[in-house]
């Protein structure tokens, strides 16, 4: 079993000033694989000192150097790429293609910043006056355990781009890729203080991080509940904020769509990340006349889905992340059941054969009260729930009728129709007639109680500057 006991700071591994610890397990099998040591609230104040102090060096970098220092980072994790793939399979259990995908993608975002810091204005001159964007300086950031890597990567790259310093607390359940991260981060040689991080709870340190009047900004990527804790923490300083938060996003389905080619595609969307994505369409809305064929279709797709061994090229949904996560989505079928809303498949329990491990059954409910605990709260896992709607006016009440606002989809035959229904979706993205677009770099974030603030590419440098204006 792999002890983790060093945090990363001032650019050397410090052993951990706690022995209280946690244990990680596989996912998959429920055997023990690591014990990842949790820091006191004194390591996450070292941490922030340094990194303020950093900054005033760092800022005062060139583009070229710290363009350098992005390409270092990109050439010394693609060493690792096989090796990081593997750890995310093995303490998240997410499926091998998707974590193949995502961890080649994250890796790659350190050469599109570098792309982007190339020609980014940082200054805009007219006659009168001069537009300066800095960066905003110490930036904390607060992972969650469903997209480590990406994470990482994704707020890291911009924050180096603008000569800003980073203190990040990642999600203890990943305690073994973000080592394996820290091992190629230090092995790039960028500047000492540029990257802190700190294992521990939010409780103990994410709470000084948010709090601490040297950090400047936060970014952080989770549920709605912490978001709203982190931003009255924030508002004591003033922080600047990106937050990405909860979804339960809509999946219309317009009453031109294609249902037998579109099913396949709303269920990959559902059970993204066996559910565990924030951007994982939960919500289905069909026309009621279709309601009977897209029922006969649902339980025809899932039956052929593959749940296994996430490592299997053929897997499709993998387990939850642990008892915890297994347990949530657990009370939430319960919830459904006892709601009497109809199951059409899946269930409480685990699937047949399958005695280990924290695996869900893939579940559908056919709900016609919106009110539903499990229509209108986020789950985290693979339950879908179907509603009915009569026109397309009700579909789209249907589809705004959350808290929550981060990705919207739509399938229709009618490119322009489906446009024109996407202008009037509450979302911060909306996707048309795919699961996975191939647009470069689009700005990804969500309105509503969905979060504050863009990320991706150019939106995620813009997102750690401060602008000023020089006015003569």
């Amino acid at each position: 079993m792999k002890i983790i006991n060093t945090n990363y700071i001032n650019g050397k591994f410090k052993e951990i000033d706690s022995r209280e610890s946690l244990t990680l397990k596989n996912p998959t099998t429920e055997d023990e694989i690591a014990q990842i040591y949790l820091s006191t609230p004194d390591a996450m104040n070292e941490a922030i000192e340094c990194a303020s102090k950093t900054f005033e060096s760092f800022s005062k970098t060139s583009i070229d150097e710290r363009m350098d220092i992005l390409q270092r980072i990109h050439d010394e994790l693609l060493k690792q790429e096989e090796a990081l793939i593997d750890l995310a399979v093995l303490e998240f259990g997410a499926t091998i293609k998707t974590t193949r995908r995502r961890t080649k993608n994250a890796i790659n975002l350190f050469l599109t910043i570098k792309e982007e810091l190339r020609n980014y204005d940082f200054i805009k001159k007219d006659d009168y006056s001069m537009t300066v964007k800095e960066g905003v300086g110490v930036i904390g950031v607060i992972i969650p355990w469903n997209a480590n890597l990406a994470h990482l990567c994704g707020n890291i790259a911009p924050a180096i781009a603008l000569g800003c310093t980073l203190v990040i607390k990642p999600s203890e359940f990943n305690a073994l890729e973000t080592q394996a991260f820290l091992e190629c981060l230090h092995k790039a040689h960028i500047p000492k203080g540029v990257v802190n991080v700190v294992h521990g709870t939010g409780e103990r340190v994410g709470e000084v991080l948010t709090k601490h009047p040297l950090v400047n900004a936060i970014s952080f990527i989770g549920s709605t509940q912490t978001g709203k804790k982190i931003f009255e923490n924030c508002s004591k300083t003033i922080k600047r904020m990106t937050l990405e938060l909860g979804g339960k996003s809509p999946t219309i389905l317009l009453d031109d769509a294609i249902l037998q080619d579109v099913i396949p595609q709303v269920l990959s969307i559902a059970y993204s990340n066996s559910g565990q994505a924030c951007h994982a369409g939960s919500r289905l809305l069909v026309p009621k006349s279709k309601l009977e064929e897209v029922e006969r279709l649902l339980t025809f797709n899932i039956q052929k889905l593959k749940i296994g061994d996430p490592k299997e090229e053929e897997t499709q949904i993998g387990p939850m992340i642990n008892q915890t996560q297994f347990n949530t989505v657990q009370s939430y079928i319960k919830s459904g059941i006892e709601d009497d809303a109809k199951l059409l498949c899946g269930g409480l329990g685990k699937p047949e054969g399958f005695e280990k491990g924290y695996f869900v059954k893939p579940t559908v409910f056919i709900c016609n009260d919106e009110t539903l605990k499990i229509v209108q709260e986020e789950i985290f896992g693979p339950v879908l729930c179907v509603l009915p709607y009569e026109n397309e006016q009700e579909a789209l009440a249907i589809a705004n009728n959350t808290l929550f606002g981060l990705s919207a989809y739509i399938f229709s035959n009618n490119d322009t129709k489906a446009l024109e229904f996407a202008t009037h979706i509450k979302s911060g993205r909306v996707l048309i007639n795919t699961c996975a677009s191939k647009a470069k770099n689009p700005p990804f974030g969500g309105m509503k109680q969905s979060g504050l603030g863009r990320m991706g590419g150019r939106y995620s440098m813009d997102a750690f500057c401060e602008i000023k204006s020089i006015l003569f």
